[in-house]
């Protein structure tokens, strides 16, 4: 019997008890996302996964949670291919989907494909892949990730999250990732450019070529506060045209419609 030792991406971090699922389709989707994303976003996705393994033993909504109810596997597939929407390879992207939703649905295929290929349809059925497309699509929305029926949207969601504050993560609660588990990720896996500016020329690019896209999350913020350039370039003219697409007044004026209608036939 070989000695030899598996070569796997993704190191394990024995010193803090964590044992990463480096499984074959996760190691393909790590090779899939670093084809098409750039350093900045691989590591990025990477990371998410660790400190969503770290939490799962930290939190007690997690880690009471019996290991069927809770798939850490399908926590990391997701981490690591849910920034499939910032891929450089421009061809994949549409032009009038949330980045998320583009990175649900750029993995939902990728796993398909794969369980074909592999003959893993059972492994990897609709309801799994299914998963992995919630936690994708709603991995910068925890008003409802948080509230998800299933735990391993909401772990996904924390993780990823965490990768912006590290051991300031949850903001105001204490330090959940120790400064020492958060040094040994990013020694494994950098910020490359993952700083401050790295990131507004991302989300403010998203409000630039799909302004429809951001109105309505997060991604409006640096619109409105960084501009459509990171520098403040277009700030005014994004903040009209998300003021015009507010559906508030159509809302408020549809119902109004009713009204008037239904006193008219009275």
């Amino acid at each position: 019997m070989s000695n030899q030792k598996k070569t796997t991406p993704f190191p394990d971090l024995p010193k803090f008890g964590i044992k990463f699922p480096d499984s074959p389709i996760t190691v393909a989707a790590f090779e899939y996302t670093k084809q098409h994303t750039s350093e900045a976003t691989y590591n990025h996705c990477v990371r998410s996964a660790y400190w969503a393994l770290i939490l799962s033993k930290k939190l007690p909504n997690f880690s009471s949670v019996p290991a069927s109810s809770l798939n850490l596997e399908t926590v990391v597939l997701a981490a690591v291919l849910h920034d499939m929407g910032w891929a450089t390879t421009k061809e994949l992207l549409s032009k009038d989907k949330r980045f998320e939703v583009d990175g649900a649905n750029l993995a939902q295929d990728f796993i398909r494909q794969y369980a074909e290929k592999k003959g893993e349809g059972e492994t990897w059925n609709k309801n799994r892949i299914q998963l992995v497309w919630d936690a994708i699509a709603l991995h910068t929305t925890g008003s409802i990730a948080l509230h998800h029926p299933s735990p391993e949207i909401s772990l996904a969601h924390l993780g990823i999250m965490a990768d912006f504050s590290g051991p300031q993560f949850p903001p105001g609660n204490g330090a959940t990732i120790s400064e020492a588990e958060y040094r040994e990720v990013v020694a494994h896996f950098p910020l490359a450019k993952f700083g401050v500016e790295d990131i507004k020329e991302v989300l403010c690019g998203l409000c630039r070529d799909k302004p429809e896209t951001t109105y309505d999350n997060l991604i409006s913020g640096f619109g409105l506060a960084f501009g459509l350039d990171g520098k403040g370039g277009g700030r005014e003219e994004y903040a009209q045209a998300k003021e015009a697409a507010d559906p508030t007044k159509d809302l408020i004026a549809g119902l109004g419609y009713l009204e008037n209608l239904l006193k008219e036939k009275a």
